[in-house]
């Protein structure tokens, strides 16, 4: 690329150190507005700031984030947004000149907010995407610059679908964003998807602890898929027999069985749902390492079919 587009980046979190990875030799990236760290906490993009020696700014929320823009001067003509969790006020969109494009993980308007790509799991759809958009002080209602989809593919996770999206974010940014800088790209308003479609704006929501524990009433191609879109956190977590235990792979079964309801055949586990029944093939004891079920059932059979 023979000029590269200058940007102010803002992002704190995993997912925006990973798309600076993979972005940084294709953007001048003049700044980077991330969230400070606090005392012990995990801050992967103020440490790639300082790897690179990018000019770094760590406003703790949007009050200070509008300071900095006060106090300073920036010469990019657009910013670029991706997993940041700092609201950004009209005045700071307002300061460049093409606004602030941000990286969303979903084809807008569905899965606006805060978790779009653990909700694409939940959902069972079979496709997703990238959606590039100017923002706008609304969420996640701002005008789309392009949208990519991809397709879910079957028995994913919620890391194997990040990653994926995080590539098709990062081969997007450098095709879409000078094209859109030099006035070639129409920007297409939400709304208007909406009526094309036929469809109506989702919402996702930031999980919380209470997401992961497992509730044997839900059918078992639910449960099921919770337990592929909450691997990492808050993880599928459930007692059996008094045993606490994380779940982290299972496939469907047609064993029939009362939810919660526990079945050993041979060296295979089996929990009953709502509907049809669980075989679990790994999962993870409180204060022990993962292991397959085989594992398990060996050193844990006697207490867990005990009465």
């Amino acid at each position: 690329m023979k000029d590269k587009p200058s940007i102010v980046f803002f992002g704190a979190g995993p997912v925006a150190c990973r798309s600076l990875e993979l972005i940084i030799d294709k953007f001048t990236i003049e700044a980077i507005i991330t969230k400070p760290k606090i005392k012990k906490n995990i801050a992967p993009v103020l440490d790639f700031a300082n790897e690179h020696n990018i000019s770094t700014f760590t406003p703790k929320n949007r009050i200070e984030l509008d300071e900095i823009f006060n106090e300073n001067s920036f010469n990019s003509q657009v910013g670029l947004v991706i997993d940041f969790g700092i609201i950004i006020s009209k005045s700071v969109i307002d300061y460049f000149k093409f606004g602030i494009v941000n990286s969303h993980f979903s084809l807008l308007p569905e899965w606006r907010g805060a978790d779009p790509i653990t909700f694409a799991l939940l959902s069972g759809q079979k496709t997703t995407g990238v959606s590039l958009m100017r923002i706008v002080e609304a969420l996640d209602e701002g005008p789309i610059i392009a949208q990519e989809s991809h397709e879910i593919p079957k028995d994913t996770d919620i890391q194997h679908l990040t990653e994926s999206l995080v590539q098709l974010s990062a081969g997007m940014l450098p095709r879409y964003i000078p094209k859109y800088l030099a006035g070639q790209i129409q920007l297409t308003d939400q709304e208007s998807i909406t009526k094309r479609k036929g469809i109506k704006p989702s919402y996702s929501r930031k999980l919380t602890k209470q997401d992961g524990l497992i509730n044997w009433d839900k059918p078992a191609e639910v449960i099921e898929r919770e337990i592929r879109a909450f691997r990492g956190w808050p993880q599928s977590r459930c007692q059996l027999n008094g045993l606490d235990l994380i779940i982290t792979e299972a496939e469907i079964s047609q064993q029939s069985l009362q939810p919660g309801e526990i079945k050993i055949d041979g060296k295979q586990l089996f929990i009953g749902c709502q509907k049809q029944s669980l075989k679990v093939l790994s999962l993870k004891p409180a204060g022990k390492k993962e292991m397959d079920s085989q594992s398990f059932i060996a050193g844990y059979k006697e207490r867990l079919i005990a009465k």
